[in-house]
């Protein structure tokens, strides 16, 4: 059950949903042991929740597989330069993949195409000018897709001063080949002009604008699934944890199941990090993986929800590999361990 005063699950949830992302973010949870399903935030190595250190995790006591650490980021940001046919495929793309999407033009008319396609944010303006102004960090992916050589050198030459997670240019080889001669001459380091990908996109012979920006979202996707430093808790989870948390306050028996995976050797269908919530009547928020794992989570939560009083967190290891365990017959793939915890 939650905890009264500054200490409640309600406000330790609350900080997520407020974090500074600029800032080093990290949830600690137990994952087994005496102290299992007792967690911690911290901001920049310092503890934000609990305010009672005696209610924090005994770091020295635990060993290291009783603890998952994970460092939070904010939801992978698209930026897409240019709105033109191929521009406004990707805005579509990003959006169905659930990315937010940051459209930037300097044509008002192109602007309010982008919009229409879903762009979360439009800036109509001169290019360098606005991206000089925007937030950049490694979950932020830049795509370059405008109308002329000069508005590409334009775009580059003002992301490349900041951190970011992928950059892409579409272009020809010829031109993406002088592109990079103009940014070596004006100095730019050669370990930075090698992040650049152009041209864009991974080689699939794609022809249409459709299939240009599918070629770019694959490769951005696997950019991102290379990066294994921060990861989102993802926003519809959230809210919904929040929501159970409120309802409580008038209906002590509301709970649901937060399942998270805070292991993965092997092929697995999600890495660390991924989450999915369990609400009473065996309805989901999120996914673990689908299959076989994920029907077994959601039966176990459902279970343990119909007396949630009794509920204790658990971990449960789903292993795929055909060679031990009540998973022996499924030989297609890795280890994962699931962390189950009542919310």
């Amino acid at each position: 059950m939650p905890e009264r005063g500054g200490d409640t699950m309600q406000e330790l949830y609350r900080k997520l949903d407020e974090l500074n992302y600029d800032r080093d973010n990290e949830l600690v949870t137990v994952i087994r042991g005496a102290q299992t399903g007792t967690k911690m935030l911290l901001t920049d190595g310092k503890v934000v929740w609990p305010s009672d250190p005696e209610k924090c995790p005994d770091m020295d006591a635990l060993p290291q597989d009783a603890v998952y650490r994970e460092k939070l980021g904010h939801i992978q940001t698209l930026v897409v330069c240019g709105a033109g046919t191929v521009g406004l495929c990707v805005i579509r793309l990003g959006k169905f993949l659930g990315w937010r999407v940051v459209s930037v033009e300097d044509r008002e008319e192109f602007a309010k195409q982008a919009e229409a396609a879903g762009s979360d944010e439009v800036l109509c303006g001169e290019f360098s000018g606005i991206l000089s102004g925007i937030a950049y960090d490694s979950d932020t992916f830049f795509v370059v897709v405008t109308r002329e050589h000069s508005y590409d050198m334009a775009c580059l030459g003002e992301i490349l001063k900041h951190p970011f997670g992928y950059l892409g240019m579409m272009g020809s080889h010829k031109r993406t080949a002088k592109m990079r001669r103009s940014l070596t001459q004006e100095g730019w380091p050669q370990d930075l002009i090698d992040r650049l990908h152009a041209p864009i996109g991974l080689s699939i012979e794609a022809q249409t604008p459709e299939e240009i920006a599918v070629s770019i979202a694959a490769e951005m996707i696997l950019e991102k699934e290379r990066r294994t430093d921060r990861y989102h808790f993802p926003d519809d989870i959230l809210t919904k944890v929040r929501e159970v948390l409120q309802m409580q306050e008038e209906d002590p028996a509301a709970h649901a199941v937060l399942a998270t995976i805070t292991r993965q050797v092997g092929s697995t269908p999600r890495k660390a990090g991924a989450r999915m919530l369990v609400l009473p009547d065996g309805s989901i928020i999120g996914t673990i993986g689908g299959g076989s794992m994920e029907a077994e989570v959601i039966r176990r939560s459902v279970e343990g929800l119909l007396d949630p009083a009794s509920y204790i967190p658990s971990l449960l290891t789903v292993d795929l590999t055909g060679r031990s365990g009540a998973w022996a017959d499924m030989d297609c793939g890795g280890i994962t361990d699931v962390f189950m915890e009542l919310i």
